[in-house]
């Protein structure tokens, strides 16, 4: 029987598959549901879907325990409270899964379908475009994954995100978007091993730089992708210097998309492995370091923008005060202005005596 979400409970079985926006069913049929599943089907706009009875086995088995969840609140399994998962995270996490099981049919030597590709990412991209606070969390998490996909799409956010930063339109937004998550689509096609490897060989780094070349192949000629986007992916570990990669490219031969698209994943690259404490100050570095390789326009609109998604978070200093960012200079992003507990403001300086203990 169809059922609307907002009245689904735990413990519904669904009778037939649940579509998104994709080929690949969101959920398929007999799965029981539960409170992750709900919220997923409220974060996909599910409005209705095809249930069979409730599992009544479940509910008369786990009605004591639901009850008295209920009077005591959500309780993990250590006894803390649960986080509400927002429907960013919960996108962020499909678009994941959907990545990976992209790369595996790109493994097995199938091709690139860039409908079902962009079908299936768009709703976390266009999530983020309308709301792009939603990047914060996903920079400052504590507990990083470093996979293909996980890389690939959030590239792809950060992407996006500083193209609408930069006043892109909507759709010029997307496919630099979508440049980021497929740049790296040519690795599918070196062996396992080797993307397993955190050292390289000087023959196997041969082997790893054609995978730019791979990427492009596996992408042109597709109509729904622009020409600028396949000349950022062909350039997206070029250098401004000439010492990048695959044609090593100068400044004057680099196209825009080009340049914003290499000094993303650059970023990207960088940061895998930095804690939220730690973030201004690797920015800071990151910023200094990077010019000669970098626009410079692009990179210090880059590391504004990036900064003013911290306006607002509250901080615990070395010092032992505590504070909220409150502006974020131009001309000098990395030294915000920090308003003290004590209502003293602080210009926070990367390499000063104070420190960030912790940012929330």
């Amino acid at each position: 029987m169809i059922v609307k979400t907002a009245e689904l409970k735990p413990g519904c079985v669904l009778g037939k598959d649940v579509y998104a926006k994709s080929t690949k069913p969101l959920m398929k049929a007999g799965t029981m549901l539960d409170a992750m599943h709900l919220a997923f089907l409220k974060a996909f706009l599910i409005e209705t879907v095809d249930v069979n009875r409730v599992n009544k086995a479940r509910t008369a088995s786990t009605g004591k325990s639901e009850k008295s969840h209920r009077e005591q609140g959500p309780v993990a399994a250590q006894g803390t409270p649960r986080k509400k998962i927002s429907p960013f995270v919960l996108k962020y996490r499909q678009s994941v899964k959907d990545d990976q099981q992209f790369f595996q049919q790109w493994q097995s030597g199938g091709r690139v379908s860039i409908g079902d590709f962009r079908t299936a990412m768009l709703p976390l991209m266009n999530h983020l475009l309308a709301r792009p606070a939603s990047l914060r969390n996903l920079l400052l998490q504590r507990v990083r994954k470093t996979s293909i996909a996980e890389r690939s799409v959030q590239l792809g956010l950060i992407t996006a995100f500083f193209a609408q930063k930069l006043r892109f339109a909507e759709g010029d937004c997307v496919q630099l978007g979508l440049a980021g998550m497929l740049c790296d689509c040519g690795l599918a096609k070196l062996s396992p091993s080797l993307l397993k490897q955190e050292r390289l060989s000087e023959h196997d780094l041969v082997l790893y730089k054609r995978h730019v070349i791979d990427s492009y192949k596996m992408l042109k000629g597709m109509a729904t992708l622009k020409q600028e986007t396949l000349v950022a992916v062909i350039q997206h570990h070029e250098r401004e210097d000439g010492s990048g990669y695959p044609l090593h490219l100068k400044s004057t031969q680099l196209s825009p998309n080009g340049k914003i698209l290499a000094l993303c994943a650059h970023f990207q690259s960088q940061f895998e492995t930095v804690s939220p404490e730690r973030f201004i100050t690797a920015l800071d570095h990151f910023q200094r370091s990077s010019y000669g390789w970098f626009s410079r326009h692009y990179l210090d609109q880059l590391c504004y923008a990036l900064m003013d998604l911290l306006v607002g978070m509250k901080l615990q200093l070395s010092d032992g005060r505590s504070g909220e960012i409150t502006f974020i200079p131009v001309k000098d992003p990395t030294r915000p202005l920090i308003r003290c507990s004590d209502q003293h403001v602080l210009v926070f300086e990367p390499d000063g005596p104070v420190t960030i203990k912790r940012l929330e």
